[in-house]
Protein backbone atom coordinates (compact mmCIF):
# COMPACT_ATOMS: atom_id res chain seq x y z
CA UNK A 1 0.00 0.00 0.00
CA UNK A 2 1.06 3.82 -0.76
CA UNK A 3 2.02 5.45 1.99
CA UNK A 4 0.61 8.87 2.86
CA UNK A 5 2.79 11.61 3.98
CA UNK A 6 3.01 12.43 7.66
CA UNK A 7 4.37 15.58 7.09
CA UNK A 8 2.75 18.37 8.27
CA UNK A 9 2.34 20.89 5.96
CA UNK A 10 1.11 24.42 5.58
CA UNK A 11 0.03 26.93 3.23
CA UNK A 12 2.71 30.11 3.14
CA UNK A 13 1.37 33.33 4.77
CA UNK A 14 -1.34 34.88 1.83
CA UNK A 15 -2.21 32.41 -0.26
CA UNK A 16 -5.30 30.09 -0.41
CA UNK A 17 -5.50 26.64 0.15
CA UNK A 18 -7.42 25.48 -3.39
CA UNK A 19 -9.05 22.28 -4.79
CA UNK A 20 -8.79 22.57 -8.42
CA UNK A 21 -9.94 18.82 -9.09
CA UNK A 22 -13.33 17.24 -8.07
CA UNK A 23 -12.35 13.98 -8.46
CA UNK A 24 -9.59 14.21 -5.66
CA UNK A 25 -12.53 15.50 -3.53
CA UNK A 26 -14.24 12.19 -4.33
CA UNK A 27 -11.49 9.71 -3.99
CA UNK A 28 -10.97 11.37 -0.52
CA UNK A 29 -14.14 11.15 0.69
CA UNK A 30 -14.55 7.53 -0.18
CA UNK A 31 -10.80 6.70 1.04
CA UNK A 32 -12.33 8.75 4.38
CA UNK A 33 -15.23 6.51 4.77
CA UNK A 34 -13.41 3.60 4.57
CA UNK A 35 -10.50 4.01 6.81
CA UNK A 36 -8.21 2.42 3.47
CA UNK A 37 -7.00 3.22 0.40
CA UNK A 38 -7.25 -0.64 -0.74
CA UNK A 39 -11.04 -0.64 0.04
CA UNK A 40 -11.27 2.86 -1.57
CA UNK A 41 -9.74 1.67 -4.69
CA UNK A 42 -11.61 -1.51 -4.58
CA UNK A 43 -14.90 0.42 -4.45
CA UNK A 44 -13.73 2.92 -6.93
CA UNK A 45 -12.22 0.52 -9.36
CA UNK A 46 -8.95 2.26 -9.06
CA UNK A 47 -5.65 1.32 -8.92
CA UNK A 48 -4.39 1.64 -5.50
CA UNK A 49 -1.59 4.00 -6.54
CA UNK A 50 -3.89 6.34 -8.50
CA UNK A 51 -6.03 6.39 -5.10
CA UNK A 52 -3.12 7.61 -3.21
CA UNK A 53 -1.55 9.88 -5.63
CA UNK A 54 -5.11 11.99 -5.57
CA UNK A 55 -4.80 11.66 -2.09
CA UNK A 56 -1.71 13.14 -1.88
CA UNK A 57 -2.12 15.96 -4.30
CA UNK A 58 -5.32 17.37 -2.53
CA UNK A 59 -3.19 17.42 0.62
CA UNK A 60 -0.70 19.29 -1.28
CA UNK A 61 -3.37 21.95 -2.94
CA UNK A 62 -4.67 22.23 1.00
CA UNK A 63 -1.23 22.28 2.40
CA UNK A 64 -1.96 19.90 5.53
CA UNK A 65 -2.17 16.42 6.01
CA UNK A 66 -5.61 15.11 6.12
CA UNK A 67 -4.32 11.18 7.07
CA UNK A 68 -2.56 9.78 10.00
CA UNK A 69 -1.59 5.85 10.32
CA UNK A 70 -2.94 3.76 13.11
CA UNK A 71 -0.90 0.28 12.58
CA UNK A 72 -2.78 -0.70 9.38
CA UNK A 73 -5.51 1.58 9.63
CA UNK A 74 -5.83 5.45 7.91
CA UNK A 75 -6.99 8.07 10.68
CA UNK A 76 -8.52 11.16 9.87
CA UNK A 77 -6.47 14.14 11.19
CA UNK A 78 -8.28 17.20 12.84
CA UNK A 79 -8.00 19.41 9.36
CA UNK A 80 -8.82 16.13 7.62
CA UNK A 81 -11.91 15.64 9.90
CA UNK A 82 -13.00 19.02 9.09
CA UNK A 83 -12.68 18.89 5.23
CA UNK A 84 -14.57 15.15 5.02
CA UNK A 85 -17.07 16.85 6.71
CA UNK A 86 -17.76 19.80 4.44
CA UNK A 87 -16.77 17.23 1.57
CA UNK A 88 -19.39 15.15 2.17
CA UNK A 89 -22.10 18.12 2.29
CA UNK A 90 -20.56 19.31 -0.80
CA UNK A 91 -20.48 16.33 -2.94
CA UNK A 92 -24.31 15.43 -1.69
CA UNK A 93 -25.01 19.10 -3.16
CA UNK A 94 -23.22 18.64 -6.79
CA UNK A 95 -25.17 15.05 -7.33
CA UNK A 96 -28.57 16.93 -6.00
CA UNK A 97 -27.48 19.82 -8.41
CA UNK A 98 -26.87 16.70 -11.14
CA UNK A 99 -29.98 15.56 -10.54
CA UNK A 100 -32.25 18.67 -10.45
CA UNK A 101 -30.85 20.00 -13.63
CA UNK A 102 -31.61 16.21 -15.60
CA UNK A 103 -35.31 16.67 -14.01
CA UNK A 104 -35.59 19.93 -16.32
CA UNK A 105 -35.57 17.59 -18.85
CA UNK A 106 -38.03 14.95 -20.24
CA UNK A 107 -35.48 13.02 -22.31
CA UNK A 108 -33.51 10.38 -19.84
CA UNK A 109 -29.64 10.74 -20.56
CA UNK A 110 -26.16 9.82 -19.36
CA UNK A 111 -24.55 7.03 -17.29
CA UNK A 112 -26.44 4.97 -15.58
CA UNK A 113 -24.91 2.86 -12.87
CA UNK A 114 -27.16 -0.48 -11.81
CA UNK A 115 -25.56 -2.92 -9.00
CA UNK A 116 -26.83 -6.15 -8.06
CA UNK A 117 -25.68 -9.31 -6.99
CA UNK A 118 -24.58 -11.38 -9.76
CA UNK A 119 -27.33 -13.99 -9.79
CA UNK A 120 -29.91 -11.55 -9.99
CA UNK A 121 -28.27 -8.99 -12.23
CA UNK A 122 -27.60 -12.64 -15.01
CA UNK A 123 -31.20 -13.72 -14.22
CA UNK A 124 -33.51 -10.42 -13.89
CA UNK A 125 -31.32 -7.70 -15.84
CA UNK A 126 -29.17 -9.06 -18.34
CA UNK A 127 -32.65 -10.63 -20.35
CA UNK A 128 -34.03 -6.93 -20.37
CA UNK A 129 -30.69 -4.56 -21.34
CA UNK A 130 -31.36 -4.82 -24.85
CA UNK A 131 -34.50 -3.97 -24.63
CA UNK A 132 -33.98 -0.89 -22.39
CA UNK A 133 -31.10 0.35 -24.56
CA UNK A 134 -33.09 0.22 -27.26
CA UNK A 135 -35.78 2.25 -25.73
CA UNK A 136 -33.92 4.58 -23.76
CA UNK A 137 -30.79 5.02 -26.84
CA UNK A 138 -29.47 7.89 -24.61
CA UNK A 139 -29.47 5.62 -21.44
CA UNK A 140 -25.97 4.35 -20.69
CA UNK A 141 -25.88 1.49 -18.99
CA UNK A 142 -23.19 0.01 -15.87
CA UNK A 143 -23.88 -2.94 -14.31
CA UNK A 144 -22.11 -3.45 -11.61
CA UNK A 145 -22.63 -7.45 -10.65
CA UNK A 146 -21.05 -8.18 -6.76
CA UNK A 147 -21.46 -11.35 -4.45
CA UNK A 148 -23.68 -9.81 -1.24
CA UNK A 149 -21.18 -8.90 0.90
CA UNK A 150 -19.26 -6.45 -1.43
CA UNK A 151 -22.46 -4.79 -2.19
CA UNK A 152 -21.60 -0.79 -1.62
CA UNK A 153 -23.35 2.05 -0.26
CA UNK A 154 -21.48 4.30 -2.32
CA UNK A 155 -21.09 5.14 -6.53
CA UNK A 156 -24.02 3.56 -7.89
CA UNK A 157 -27.33 5.01 -9.27
CA UNK A 158 -30.20 1.98 -8.53
CA UNK A 159 -29.54 -1.40 -6.46
CA UNK A 160 -31.77 -4.45 -7.21
CA UNK A 161 -31.35 -6.62 -4.01
CA UNK A 162 -34.02 -9.07 -2.29
CA UNK A 163 -35.15 -10.16 1.13
CA UNK A 164 -35.53 -7.58 4.23
CA UNK A 165 -34.52 -3.73 3.69
CA UNK A 166 -32.29 -2.53 6.41
CA UNK A 167 -31.22 1.18 5.44
CA UNK A 168 -34.49 3.45 5.69
CA UNK A 169 -32.26 6.59 3.87
CA UNK A 170 -32.98 4.93 0.26
CA UNK A 171 -36.37 5.22 -1.80
CA UNK A 172 -37.50 1.79 -2.43
CA UNK A 173 -39.97 0.52 -5.21
CA UNK A 174 -40.67 -3.42 -5.25
CA UNK A 175 -40.64 -4.73 -8.18
CA UNK A 176 -41.22 -8.51 -8.18
CA UNK A 177 -40.57 -11.29 -5.66
CA UNK A 178 -38.64 -14.71 -6.07
CA UNK A 179 -40.81 -17.75 -5.23
CA UNK A 180 -38.41 -20.37 -4.05
CA UNK A 181 -38.73 -24.19 -4.73
CA UNK A 182 -36.57 -27.40 -4.06
CA UNK A 183 -35.72 -28.23 -8.02
CA UNK A 184 -33.51 -31.76 -8.58
CA UNK A 185 -32.35 -32.98 -11.93
CA UNK A 186 -34.03 -35.92 -13.91
CA UNK A 187 -30.63 -37.53 -13.50
CA UNK A 188 -30.10 -37.42 -10.12
CA UNK A 189 -33.77 -38.70 -9.20
CA UNK A 190 -33.44 -41.45 -11.27
CA UNK A 191 -29.27 -42.32 -9.52
CA UNK A 192 -30.92 -41.12 -5.62
CA UNK A 193 -34.83 -41.36 -6.20
CA UNK A 194 -37.03 -38.72 -4.72
CA UNK A 195 -37.63 -37.59 -1.02
CA UNK A 196 -41.34 -37.98 0.20
CA UNK A 197 -40.72 -35.73 3.19
CA UNK A 198 -38.47 -33.27 4.63
CA UNK A 199 -37.05 -36.08 7.15
CA UNK A 200 -35.74 -38.15 4.24
CA UNK A 201 -33.58 -35.59 2.92
CA UNK A 202 -31.11 -36.10 5.13
CA UNK A 203 -30.53 -39.24 2.44
CA UNK A 204 -29.58 -37.00 0.21
CA UNK A 205 -27.32 -34.29 -1.33
CA UNK A 206 -28.43 -31.22 -0.60
CA UNK A 207 -27.17 -27.89 -2.57
CA UNK A 208 -27.13 -24.91 -0.43
CA UNK A 209 -25.89 -21.37 -0.09
CA UNK A 210 -25.52 -18.68 2.37
CA UNK A 211 -28.57 -16.28 2.18
CA UNK A 212 -28.62 -12.89 3.28
CA UNK A 213 -30.84 -10.36 4.24
CA UNK A 214 -33.52 -13.16 6.38
CA UNK A 215 -34.04 -15.02 2.81
CA UNK A 216 -32.96 -18.40 3.86
CA UNK A 217 -36.13 -20.69 3.19
CA UNK A 218 -34.87 -23.91 5.47
CA UNK A 219 -35.73 -21.35 8.90
CA UNK A 220 -39.14 -21.35 7.74
CA UNK A 221 -39.96 -25.00 6.15
CA UNK A 222 -36.77 -26.72 8.56
CA UNK A 223 -38.75 -25.25 11.79
CA UNK A 224 -42.04 -26.23 10.72
CA UNK A 225 -41.00 -29.66 10.26
CA UNK A 226 -38.54 -29.82 13.41
CA UNK A 227 -36.04 -30.88 10.75
CA UNK A 228 -32.07 -30.41 10.40
CA UNK A 229 -30.43 -29.79 6.73
CA UNK A 230 -26.76 -30.13 6.51
CA UNK A 231 -25.69 -29.57 2.93
CA UNK A 232 -23.56 -31.74 1.38
CA UNK A 233 -22.53 -28.55 -1.36
CA UNK A 234 -22.59 -24.78 -0.34
CA UNK A 235 -22.25 -22.66 -2.68
CA UNK A 236 -22.32 -18.48 -2.47
CA UNK A 237 -24.26 -17.53 -5.87
CA UNK A 238 -27.45 -18.84 -7.18
CA UNK A 239 -26.60 -18.94 -10.47
CA UNK A 240 -23.92 -21.50 -9.58
CA UNK A 241 -26.41 -23.24 -7.39
CA UNK A 242 -28.84 -23.61 -10.44
CA UNK A 243 -25.87 -25.12 -12.78
CA UNK A 244 -24.89 -27.76 -9.81
CA UNK A 245 -28.34 -28.90 -9.18
CA UNK A 246 -28.75 -29.34 -13.27
CA UNK A 247 -25.60 -31.43 -13.15
CA UNK A 248 -27.01 -33.66 -10.33
CA UNK A 249 -25.12 -32.93 -7.48
CA UNK A 250 -28.26 -32.50 -5.40
CA UNK A 251 -31.41 -30.78 -4.18
CA UNK A 252 -31.64 -27.15 -3.68
CA UNK A 253 -33.32 -24.16 -3.56
CA UNK A 254 -34.16 -22.26 -6.69
CA UNK A 255 -36.40 -19.14 -7.63
CA UNK A 256 -39.30 -20.53 -10.05
CA UNK A 257 -38.06 -17.79 -12.52
CA UNK A 258 -34.42 -19.20 -12.69
CA UNK A 259 -35.31 -22.86 -12.32
CA UNK A 260 -38.21 -22.62 -15.80
CA UNK A 261 -35.40 -21.15 -17.85
CA UNK A 262 -35.21 -24.04 -20.19
CA UNK A 263 -35.10 -22.97 -23.89
CA UNK A 264 -32.05 -25.02 -24.17
CA UNK A 265 -31.41 -27.70 -20.97
CA UNK A 266 -33.80 -30.23 -19.65
CA UNK A 267 -36.59 -29.21 -17.05
CA UNK A 268 -35.69 -29.58 -13.59
CA UNK A 269 -37.87 -31.99 -10.99
CA UNK A 270 -40.01 -29.83 -8.58
CA UNK A 271 -39.52 -32.20 -5.37
CA UNK A 272 -41.38 -31.66 -2.05
CA UNK A 273 -44.10 -29.08 -3.72
CA UNK A 274 -45.65 -28.90 -0.07
CA UNK A 275 -42.71 -27.30 1.41
CA UNK A 276 -43.38 -23.59 0.09
CA UNK A 277 -41.64 -20.83 1.85
CA UNK A 278 -43.09 -17.32 2.31
CA UNK A 279 -42.16 -15.19 -1.23
CA UNK A 280 -39.06 -12.93 -1.32
CA UNK A 281 -39.70 -9.56 -2.12
CA UNK A 282 -37.20 -7.97 -4.84
CA UNK A 283 -36.23 -4.16 -4.90
CA UNK A 284 -34.97 -1.37 -6.90
CA UNK A 285 -33.63 1.12 -4.00
CA UNK A 286 -32.07 4.23 -5.22
CA UNK A 287 -30.89 8.10 -3.52
CA UNK A 288 -33.26 10.02 -1.51
CA UNK A 289 -32.76 12.95 -3.48
CA UNK A 290 -35.26 16.35 -3.83
CA UNK A 291 -34.92 15.13 -7.22
CA UNK A 292 -35.07 11.87 -8.94
CA UNK A 293 -33.05 11.91 -12.28
CA UNK A 294 -35.34 10.67 -15.35
CA UNK A 295 -32.53 7.91 -16.29
CA UNK A 296 -33.71 6.35 -12.48
CA UNK A 297 -37.04 7.13 -13.30
CA UNK A 298 -37.17 5.28 -16.84
CA UNK A 299 -35.00 2.59 -15.39
CA UNK A 300 -36.75 1.78 -12.31
CA UNK A 301 -40.18 1.97 -14.40
CA UNK A 302 -39.09 -0.45 -16.95
CA UNK A 303 -38.13 -3.24 -14.78
CA UNK A 304 -41.27 -2.56 -12.64
CA UNK A 305 -43.52 -3.09 -15.70
CA UNK A 306 -40.83 -6.05 -17.37
CA UNK A 307 -40.94 -8.17 -14.13
CA UNK A 308 -44.34 -7.55 -13.03
CA UNK A 309 -46.09 -11.71 -12.39
CA UNK A 310 -48.16 -12.56 -15.04
CA UNK A 311 -51.98 -11.75 -14.26
CA UNK A 312 -51.32 -8.47 -12.17
CA UNK A 313 -51.97 -5.72 -13.00
CA UNK A 314 -49.06 -3.31 -11.28
CA UNK A 315 -45.86 -4.55 -9.87
CA UNK A 316 -46.44 -6.42 -6.85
Amino acid sequence: MNKIAKIEQTVPVGERASVTDLNQVRVFAEVARLASITAAANVLGMPKSSVSRDVNRLEHGLGTTLFSRDGRRLVLTEAGATFAEYAQRFLAGIDEAADAVAATSTIASGVLTVQATYWLGHALLVPLVTTFMERFPRVDLVLDMKDFSNLSTHNWDVQITAGTLADSSHISRRLTEMTLRLYASDDYVRRRGVPNSIAELGQHQVVDKHWANDTSPWREVAWENQATIRPRLVVNDMIAIAHAVRRGAGIGWLPTFLAEQTAEQRPLIHVLPHLAPTAIPIYAIFQRRREISPKVRVFVDFCAVSLRPAGTDEGC
